[in-house]
């Protein structure tokens, strides 16, 4: 028996509603996924992938489901799972209101969480973004298993509602929007941060000395935050020094802590990565990832690459590296390199290796 089985249950009509200055078509599905042999994938600790489905009215958007047997710290004792929209989906943007449901064995009651309308691009897939996801699960304790597991097959039942807003709809929203304001936003805020008159902290990284403002450093790290919130003696003395990071990543990245802007970020990604996982910055993590996956990453640096993505939890970027390691495999896993750095990481191996083997077998399963 399969370990996805799927089937659409029901799609709507569509219907017409005006919404924000525009009026759109809404669609809705209902999904239904039943993974069997569940306690087996869970000694595992796999991630495996529904069917694609998408709905009779709109064929233009394909999606499928992400379920993870492990949390997002690797957590064995409950599970994570995601909505994702196809790469090879027509549309490229599309909003979603949707519910997840944990069937009971008897169908009777159920365990649900409810999303509000969310955003998708189906060239974006994040694990560790809250977007798609469901990371408040139940745990997978004797309860769980007596409850939703019939014969070992968990169900899961999937509810949707998306709409597609068109580019002339788009701009007309964000002609409304004026966007222009958001510049100035980030214009008046690189001000302040030149400008330390009003300035109530203090950061030293190296030869360098940066006077910043702590209501802004706490709305953008929870690291600064939970700093600004204890009885640290940096936030007593109002200064830190900071020796892990030189001061010219401790410049761009506090720049964009106040601006949302990077200028430096295609020469410098690597090293603000780093910096933005450990003062837990997670847009700048983000556009990091982007640009070292679009911009750098080549059959010369993945496995380095890879390492990086695996030490500072970039999730993302490390499922796109093996993708691409996968992909290359004729010249990266005959390389000298290959030798030299996979036996030290052997949890990585395996994890290229099941790539692989996935692969393969969807290629054979399509020849």
């Amino acid at each position: 028996m399969s370990s996805n089985e799927s089937s659409v249950l029901t799609c709507t009509n569509t219907s017409t509603k005006d919404f924000w200055c525009s009026t759109v078509e809404f669609h809705e599905a209902e999904f239904v996924w039943r993974i069997s042999d569940f306690s087996s994938l869970d000694d595992e600790g796999e991630i495996i992938k529904s069917e694609t489905f998408s709905s009779p009215t709109n064929d233009k958007f394909i999606w499928y489901l992400d379920f993870h047997f492990r949390g997002k710290n690797a957590e064995t004792d409950t599970f994570r799972l995601f909505l994702n929209l196809s790469k090879k989906s027509a549309s490229k943007r599309v909003f979603v209101k949707y519910t997840f449901s944990i069937l009971n064995n008897a169908k009777g009651e159920n365990y649900k969480s409810k999303f509000e309308c969310s955003e998708f691009f189906n060239d974006y897939d994040d694990p560790d973004d809250d977007n798609g996801g469901w990371h408040d699960c139940p745990k997978k304790n004797e309860t769980f298993r007596s409850k939703f597991l019939l014969n070992d097959t968990l169900t899961i039942s999937f509810q949707m509602i998306f709409f597609e807003m068109s580019p002339k709809n788009l701009a007309s929203m964000f002609h409304r929007c004026n966007t222009t304001h958001l510049k100035q936003l980030s214009d008046n805020l690189a001000s302040v941060f030149e400008n330390p008159s009003f300035a109530d902290f203090t950061i030293i990284a190296k030869d360098k000395t940066y006077q910043v403002h702590k209501d802004i450093l706490a709305a953008r790290s929870t690291y600064f935050a939970k700093m600004f919130e204890s009885g640290m003696k940096e936030n007593q003395q109002n200064c830190v020094e900071i020796t892990d990071v030189n001061e010219d990543i401790m410049g761009e990245m506090l720049k964009f802590i106040y601006t949302g802007v990077c200028e430096n970020l295609d020469e410098l990604a690597d090293d603000l990565l780093i910096a933005a996982d450990k003062y837990d910055i997670d847009h700048l993590k983000k556009v990091c990832v982007e640009s070292i996956y679009s911009k750098s990453l080549c059959v010369e640096n993945a496995l380095n690459t890879l390492i990086l993505a695996d030490q500072y939890d970039a999730n993302e970027l490390k499922s796109k590296v093996i993708d691409f390691i996968v992909a290359n495999s004729s010249e990266i896993m005959e390389s000298a390199a290959w030798d030299e750095i996979m036996p030290v990481y052997p949890h990585l191996l395996n994890s290229v290796c099941k790539a692989t083997r996935r692969f393969l077998a969807r290629r054979n399963s399509t020849e």
